[in-house]
């Protein structure tokens, strides 16, 4: 029970952070100089220990998402949301790794490959995300307004 209530409490914090970020739509990119070790939890990245690389963090539109799908055959597509929330759909190609098992620590995110993070409503893969970014990831895109706006610009869904 313990276990639960920090799992929902670490969710709560991670929401609450994206929904007061004030620069959500900006982009952001800084140079990394940080050497890292190869890890595979969200608590750590996965980076060579020689790379040193342009870290990229940018919330993209449902069309800009599509076409960077289209255009990048090394792009990881990683649907954070619950397995009970696939039944709204999910994007083709796309993975299913819950932010509760990212947080448990029983999931990971590859750090050697672009990912483009997806939600509901893009609170969670914007949050996710920022945080990737801090810890040295290189390219990672948060789908701005989530599946949610995925569906409203009439973008392909499977379910």
């Amino acid at each position: 029970m313990n276990r639960i209530f920090v799992i929902v409490v670490s969710a709560a914090l991670l929401f609450m952070a994206a929904a007061c970020s004030s620069d959500q739509n900006s982009a952001e990119t800084q140079p990394t100089a940080a050497r890292q070790t190869r890890s595979a939890t969200i608590n750590g990245p996965q980076l060579d220990q020689d790379s040193r690389r342009e870290k990229i963090f940018r919330s993209i539109s449902a069309r800009e998402a599509q076409a960077l799908v289209a255009s990048r055959s090394d792009l990881s597509l990683v649907d954070l949301r619950e397995e009970s929330e696939l039944k709204e759909g999910y994007i083709p190609g796309s993975q299913l790794i819950p932010i509760s098992a990212l947080s448990r620590g029983t999931r990971s995110l590859p750090a050697d490959r672009p990912l483009l993070l997806i939600c509901a409503v893009g609170g969670r893969s914007y949050a996710v995300g920022r945080f990737l970014s801090g810890k040295g990831y290189g390219e990672v895109y948060n789908l701005k307004g989530g599946i949610s706006d995925w569906k409203k610009a009439g973008l392909p869904l499977q379910y």
